[in-house]
């Protein structure tokens, strides 16, 4: 168990593989893009009771439930960032982590795709 924010949470490394959805925990670069961010899932997912906002030190993260997709192996947890060059430079790399019911990582594009 770890605390976060005040929050008592279990720690996880891997979802069952009959879990019925799958996690992405995004990290942005400020706390406005993260709720911009935030209200857009909120707005064409049904559950908007699924998505969480955690400053974690100077780093912010959102953390979203969702179904996980047919062309995916099994539910995942996906890490996920952008890599700017520059603050205000529009292109970006994209990063992606992807964790099985294995438990072992592997980067792939699942999102960014």
């Amino acid at each position: 168990m770890a605390a976060i924010a005040g929050c008592v949470v279990d720690e996880i490394d891997h979802l069952d593989r009959i879990a019925s959805h799958s996690l992405i925990l995004r990290h942005h670069w400020s706390r406005s893009l993260a709720s911009s961010y935030l209200e857009g899932v909120e707005d064409v997912m049904d559950a908007c009771n699924s998505t969480a906002l955690f400053e974690i030190d100077d780093a912010i993260f959102t953390l979203t439930e969702r179904p996980t997709r047919a062309d995916w192996p099994a539910p995942m947890i996906i890490y996920v960032a952008e890599i700017y060059d520059a603050q205000n430079e529009i292109g970006a790399e994209h990063f992606e982590i992807v964790v099985g019911p294995d438990g072992q990582r592997e980067r792939r594009e699942l999102l960014g795709v």
